[in-house]
Order: C-alpha cells, then sequence, then structure tokens
C-alpha cells in the first residue's frame, strides 16, 4: 500500500476496533489502557498491519512514494521510521475512539474516521494513474521500462497483502465483538442474578 495511505488506513482500523470492541472498553469505566481489546489491536497493528505496509516500502518504495522521492537516497531510517507511524497508527485510532465507543456515541465516531478516509481517498484519486504503473524512479521518470502493475511481482504482492489484511481484518473484528459479547453476558448475568 502506498506510504502515504498506510498510516491513514491503520488510524481508521484503529477506530473500527474500538467500536467493536466497546462493551468491553465499556468494562472499565478508568482507562482504554489496561484493555484486552488495546492488545488485540496492538498486535494486529504489530503482527500484520506494519509488515503489510512496511512490505512496500521496503520492497517497491518508488511506487510506494508515487515516484515523488527516489528511494535510493532515502536513508534507511526514514522506512523503519514510517514502519513505525505504521505500527502505532492502529492503536492511536483505537485509543482515541475507545471513549466515544466506550458510550456508543457514532456519531463523533464517524467524525474522527473520516479525515483521513478523505485525505486517502483523495491522495489515492490523485496518484491513482502513478500507482497503477511499475516501474523504478528512474525508469518512471525516464519515461522507459515502465509497466502496469497487473501482472507483475508487485500487483500479485498488492493482492496477496491486501488479500491477508482484509482476512486479518475479518479476523481481528470478530474476536473484539466476540470479546464485548463475553463482557456483555456476564454483566447482564450480574444483573438479573
Amino acid at each position: 500500500m502506498p506510504a502515504f495511505i498506510a498510516p491513514l488506513l491503520g488510524f481508521v482500523l484503529g477506530i473500527a476496533f474500538a467500536w467493536a470492541a466497546a462493551d468491553e472498553i465499556a468494562s472499565d469505566p478508568t482507562s482504554v489502557l489496561g484493555s484486552r481489546a488495546l492488545v488485540v489491536a496492538a498486535l494486529f497493528s504489530v503482527l500484520v498491519f506494519a509488515p503489510a505496509a512496511g512490505y512496500f516500502v521496503a520492497f517497491d518504495g518508488d511506487w510506494a512514494f508515487a515516484y515523488l522521492v527516489n528511494t535510493q537516497r532515502l536513508p534507511s531510517a526514514v522506512v523503519l521510521a514510517l514502519v513505525l507511524v505504521d505500527a502505532s497508527s492502529v492503536p492511536i485510532g483505537f485509543v482515541l475512539a475507545a471513549p466515544h465507543a466506550r458510550r456508543r456515541r457514532l456519531a463523533p465516531v464517524l467524525t474522527l474516521a473520516a479525515i483521513p478516509v478523505g485525505i486517502a481517498l483523495l491522495c489515492t484519486l490523485i496518484f491513482s494513474r502513478r500507482l497503477g504503473i511499475a516501474a523504478t524512479w528512474s525508469q518512471y521518470h525516464g519515461d522507459f521500462g515502465t509497466r502496469s502493475v497487473a501482472g507483475t511481482p508487485l500487483g500479485y504482492a498488492l493482492i496477496w497483502m491486501d488479500g491477508v489484511l482484509a482476512l486479518a481484518v475479518a479476523l481481528t473484528m470478530r474476536e473484539l465483538r466476540l470479546m464485548s459479547a463475553k463482557v456483555r453476558s456476564r454483566s447482564s448475568g450480574m444483573r438479573s442474578g
């Protein structure tokens, strides 16, 4: 995924995870930082999201930056910093959305998600032509050796990583909902007993 879209997507996923875990978050009204749901979101971020986003920055960096930056001249510390930003984006989104999710207030959650979604969509539209091309920075700017992403190793990596990411998001959402359902059933059992 493009380097400028990954942290925005991670932030929105964190918001969605907080909403899915609303009952689990509400079970501890003092802080979200100790919740099991935040641990699940952080594990998703470190084990799935950051590697999926970091792969493209590390192995197809020119494409990940939409050929705006020659990644051959980019220090490796920048790549590491981007992976760390990607890894932290999911938990940050989770923590910022948790107070609204705890109170089941959908409007503030949607407002929090709308800005990064809008920016990501705008960037995708602006750079869609560039992101449809597989090349190096030199090839793109020298107008030689460029190919469509379809059928290239980059295209296959996009399909694979996006598929893994979609499956992991679905499984994480399912687990967070199950955690919330267990908390909900325990609290309703205590009230009736």
